[in-house]
């Protein structure tokens, strides 16, 4: 008897994606052809063997009245492998859906893939799930009432929200309608949801790509998030190339429009050669292709551990990769992933992990981070920080403005949580934690400081530097780099000067020269602080990058030699004097100029390391002094020497401001 319905009406806008899942056999495919009219299965082995090995697709379109209204709407299905074989396809087909169909023919009950489909289903975050128990016409009532008894008991390990029970026969169709009618109503009520579709960047999952002849390259799949239109600009994330959308069509219709959650065909401006089943097409600004990633991991049994010298398999969208895992807080099962290949993920996207050889499903997970710090991954201060992104936008947002001491990186922020950065700007502006946001002109353009955070920052450059009048009277202030090792925050120097400035302008402190001060202190001198500011000092400016050794100073100021040295000691103390090496003191603005000429020296070798004779050609200065130069360098942890050669350890601002 051929039940098979067909098509009225024209495919629409308002969406449900439906994937199909369940032991291999049960009847999944037959269902779909049932609700839809559409055979799934379209390779040649599927139809030999009799089961599903590559995703199908296929849509139901209906239309409601409401208030006198006419809406059409439309049922899309992903028909998924049941073979354990092809758990990797059926994998790629349900990572981008919000809804699934289960099926279970009720002579067999619950079978293995039955139970994986259902452990993934519930991982990947779907919700609502309904339930087919297909084949009522091979056994009798009782057994159907039994097999749904099982699978009331066996859910009670899962969390989906919302579970439906339907028997059918995809032989007679009973019980295909009931189950339509209520695919059908939850289509209505998804459709009256509410989406920040115009507030999230586009990213356009591809699961198929074909050529057609006069049209070109055609992809399938479905928009994520964002809104889509013909004529829009898209990168190929895997390639950075752009396409232009010359066309959407959704089922056989075309349109004009495609917003968040629906599944459509593209025409695109790109070789079909470039695209392959897990491309994203994304926006440009959101670009951000990963090897490591944070995220918290959730294993299907609680005793489960990770290796972290083994590979595992992870499934995201529609696209599997080679990873490693490494766990950060077994607690909060947070959870750093090393991929072999980059991936272009962000905030809340969900993924699958398998074991080693593939052959079971250990675990499932949703991104946290794609910046992730090269030290400390495990710190508290860097768990604090997960704890506080592990958190929907505008909550992340806020958090972090409140409790991170160097504020936050709008533009890592609009990367990571699929933000476009204008609208992260109007996220800022409706925070319940007041920012301060540093000037266009400056170098952190989209960094943003918590005002909490500012003013605390404020109170303790304004304490330091009392105290530091207080214990050293005779000086006239502190150098930007004493104060940023005295705050001791990791990486202060990226927002110190701009705060400074912030308390410079509104009159709480001066600058004399290179040095901090409180408005009212008055310096006094000692004997030797007023004879190094008069003798000395512009000695050492004038001198530059090659300033008089000890006994020269002698010759210059008329000093004598004991005098000096103790003059220079005192000074030193002070932190107003450098000693490079036993005869030889600089003034620490040119230990700072010096530091900035090391590293363009560096940055201008192909592999960063410069040798003592590079360093002489390049600065004017004579052998042994530059020697000396990089010896005390290495003493403070700014260059390290390999061999014949020098390669710079850290940023010159961690250690010279």
């Amino acid at each position: 008897m051929n039940n098979t319905p067909v098509q009225k009406f024209k495919s629409a806008p308002r969406q449900l994606i439906i994937a199909t899942a369940g032991h291999v056999d049960h009847g999944k495919t037959a269902l779909v052809r049932q609700l839809t009219g559409v055979e799934t299965d379209t390779l040649q082995a599927e139809k030999d063997r009799g089961l599903t090995i590559n995703l199908g697709y296929a849509y139901h379109h209906f239309q409601s009245e409401k208030t006198g209204e006419t809406r059409p709407f439309s049922l899309g299905f992903v028909d998924v492998p049941g073979h354990t074989d092809f758990i990797h396809n059926m994998l790629a087909g349900v990572g981008s859906v919000d809804f699934a169909l289960l099926v279970v023919a009720a002579d067999d009950g619950i079978m293995p893939q039955t139970r994986e489909h259902l452990a993934i289903l519930g991982l990947l975050g779907v919700s609502e799930l309904a339930i087919a128990i297909s084949k009522i016409d091979r056994v009798d009532a009782t057994r159907v009432t039994a097999v749904e008894q099982e699978l009331e008991m066996f859910l009670q390990s899962f969390q989906f929200e919302r579970v439906h029970f339907f028997t059918v026969s995809n032989i007679n169709g009973d019980g295909i309608a009931e189950l339509q009618r209520h695919l059908e109503m939850r289509a209505l009520n998804l459709s009256n949801r509410t989406t920040d579709a115009g507030k999230s960047g586009t990213r356009f999952l591809i699961d198929r790509s074909f050529s057609v002849k006069g049209i070109g390259t055609v992809v399938t799949g479905s928009l994520r998030a964002g809104k889509l239109a013909e004529g829009d600009q898209l990168v190929l994330a895997q390639h950075e190339e752009t396409a232009r959308i010359k066309g959407i069509r959704l089922d056989k219709d075309p349109i004009p429009m495609l917003d968040s959650g629906q599944r459509a065909a593209l025409n695109i401006t790109l070789s079909h050669d470039l695209v392959q089943r897990g491309s994203w097409l994304i926006e440009a600004d959101m670009l951000h292709p990963v090897i490591r990633f944070d995220c918290r991991i959730t294993p299907l049994k609680q005793d489960a551990s990770f290796r972290p010298g083994a590979q595992y398999h992870l499934y995201h969208g529609s696209s599997h990769y080679l990873v490693s895992l490494r766990s950060l807080d077994p607690v909060a099962g947070y959870f750093q992933i090393r991929s072999h290949e980059p991936l272009q993920v962000c905030y809340g996207d969900r993924f699958i992990i398998r074991d080693p050889a593939a052959t079971e499903t250990l675990a499932g997970g949703y991104v946290i981070d794609t910046y992730v710090p090269r030290r400390g991954r495990s710190s508290e201060a860097r768990l604090l920080e997960l704890a506080a992104k592990d958190n929907k936008p505008p909550a992340a947002l806020a958090k972090l403005l409140h409790e991170a001491k160097l504020g936050v990186d709008l533009q890592q922020f609009s990367r990571n949580y699929n933000i476009p950065l204008n609208n992260v700007q109007v996220l800022l502006e409706s925070s319940a934690s007041e920012a301060i946001v540093f000037p266009a002109n400056s170098l952190l353009v989209h960094r943003a400081l918590g005002l909490s955070q500012f003013k605390s920052l404020q109170n303790a450059i304004l304490k330091l530097i009392s105290e530091y009048h207080q214990s050293h009277p005779s000086e006239t202030g502190i150098s930007e780099p004493q104060l940023s090792r005295q705050l001791e925050i990791p990486n202060i120097h990226m927002i110190l000067s701009l705060v400074i400035e912030h308390l410079r302008s509104s009159g709480k402190i001066s600058r004399e020269g290179t040095l901090l001060q409180l408005p009212d202190h008055k310096a006094v001198l000692s004997k030797e602080e007023t004879e190094f500011m008069e003798k000395i000092h512009p000695l050492l400016l004038s001198a530059g990058n090659v300033p008089p050794r000890t006994r020269e100073l002698v010759e210059m100021t008329g000093i004598p030699l004991k005098a000096l040295e103790r003059i220079l000691r005192e000074v030193t103390k002070s932190g107003s004097l450098v000693q490079i090496a036993q005869n030889r003191h600089f003034l620490p603005a040119t230990v700072a100029e010096l530091a900035s000429f090391t590293e363009a020296l560096a940055a201008s070798k192909e592999d960063g390391a410069f040798s003592v004779i590079e360093f002489r050609d390049a600065s004017g200065i004579g052998r042994n002094l530059c020697i000396e130069i990089l010896e005390y360098f290495d003493g403070r942890g700014f260059t390290r020497r390999d061999g014949n050669a020098r390669l710079l350890r850290t940023d010159k601002d961690n250690i010279f401001g």
